[in-house]
């Protein structure tokens, strides 16, 4: 499937172009240079307007762009960008892919730990000891480009992850992308459903299992992979968690990844179980929160904004389901007025709390019914239900007439 563009009425990328073609100076010997800043703006709209393939997804899609740009001899517009565009996706994916290892930390204690998983085509070895000598490049890297961040705890487990990629940008993607799966699972079990913080802990993030501050890159031979290094920006050091029953949640995680495995919607649930993870990283809470209504949008109304149906939706998860559409509705009244109004509220971090209940059991839902429905849209079809029983009775009587019809 190659990219495309989206089909909106909204965009219209020929204009996005011809700006960025006013600055752009073609040469004869490849490539293109550009004068000023404003072709600058103009790089995050036009990649909005691309539909991006699943085969793209391990891919520098930002460079992609880059790339295309400087590759059109001619006068930029739709339809030679997009081939460019194409063209470059085609030479990126007919790369050999390399082994590499990716060496973080993780702010659970060493003996709680599984030995490995496997999980998105990479494997994640977590150490009981300091990582291997051979990785002696890692704090080298760190000394060399300190990113002002907070150390990290000693009590934090080292962990590789292993895998194939065909780039080192492809690589640190896909490996983060399978340790936050990882990690959003740990999450949906450990972190608290309420907790009222005061003073400095009112400021850390909610989520109990998080990444160190620094994430390095390196060949199989243990050499560094680059000269550069990853690291988290807003780094809030954690302790180290401890699992009251480290056993159940081995057993749940592997049940688990076995459910996504069968599903034929799993992009779409890793991608929702990621966004989980990496929201509730966030130390502010109106920030979070934002981020985890915008996962749960991808799963209970994807491509659209359509609150009554995400409210209805959500809802028919209860039994008590008129009482937790008043919940979905009071968490969706303080969305609309923190995105359209700024409005803030010191109370974010207990509508999180709430948020996180709802997203989770949409989780479990979709886990415990992965080999039932077809699709994701089959299965919002299903939270459509009628949440009253004698309704659904007679829904059943129609179908079997229908039946008989056809019979």
């Amino acid at each position: 499937m190659p990219i495309r563009w989206k089909h909106s009425s909204r965009f219209d990328p020929s204009v996005v172009l011809r700006k960025i073609d006013a600055a752009r100076t073609v040469n004869p010997e490849g490539g293109a240079s550009f004068s000023g800043f404003d072709w600058e703006e103009c790089l995050p709209a036009l990649h909005s307007m691309l539909q991006m393939p699943p085969a793209a997804l391990e891919v520098d899609s930002s460079h992609l762009v880059w790339r295309a740009l400087t590759q059109v001899r001619g006068a930029l517009n739709p339809t030679n960008f997009l081939a460019a565009t194409n063209s470059e996706l085609s030479a990126l994916l007919a790369t050999r892919e390399e082994q590499y290892r990716l060496l973080t930390t993780i702010s659970v204690r060493r003996d709680h730990l599984p030995g490995s998983v496997s999980s998105q085509g990479a494997s994640i070895r977590f150490l009981k000891t300091a990582f291997p000598s051979k990785f002696n490049a890692r704090s080298q890297l760190i000394e060399k480009h300190p990113a002002g961040i907070r150390d990290t705890p000693a009590a934090y487990c080292p962990l590789i992850i292993s895998l194939k990629a065909k780039s080192p940008t492809a690589a640190v993607n896909k490996a983060l992308r399978a340790v936050d799966l990882q990690r959003a699972l740990w999450c949906l079990m450990a972190n608290p459903r309420m907790q009222i913080s005061f003073g400095s802990t009112a400021m850390d993030p909610i989520n109990v299992v998080r990444l160190g501050g620094y994430h390095t890159l390196h060949h199989q031979d243990g050499s560094p992979a680059g000269d550069g290094l990853w690291f988290e920006p807003g780094f809030v050091p954690s302790y180290a968690l401890v699992f009251s029953k480290p056993a159940i949640v081995r057993k749940n995680t592997q049940w688990a990844l076995r459910r996504l495995a069968v599903s034929k919607y799993k992009d779409e649930l890793v991608s929702a179980m990621v966004r989980y993870a990496r929201a509730f990283d966030e130390w502010d809470s109106n920030t979070a929160f934002i981020r985890l209504w915008s996962a749960l949008e991808s799963l209970v109304t994807p491509g659209f904004a359509d609150y009554e149906r995400l409210v209805r939706r959500c809802a028919f998860l209860f039994q008590e389901g008129d009482f937790h559409r008043q919940m979905l509705e009071h968490l969706r009244e303080y969305r609309n007025d923190s995105v359209h109004s700024g409005e803030l509220s010191d109370r974010a971090r207990i509508l999180c709390y709430q948020l996180q209940l709802y997203f989770g059991a949409l989780i479990w839902f979709h886990l415990r019914n992965a080999s039932f429905f077809l699709s994701l849209e089959e299965a919002n079809r299903f939270l459509d239900s009628p949440a009253d029983a004698g309704q659904i009775r007679r829904q059943l009587q129609l179908a079997r007439k229908a039946l008989g019809f056809l019979r």
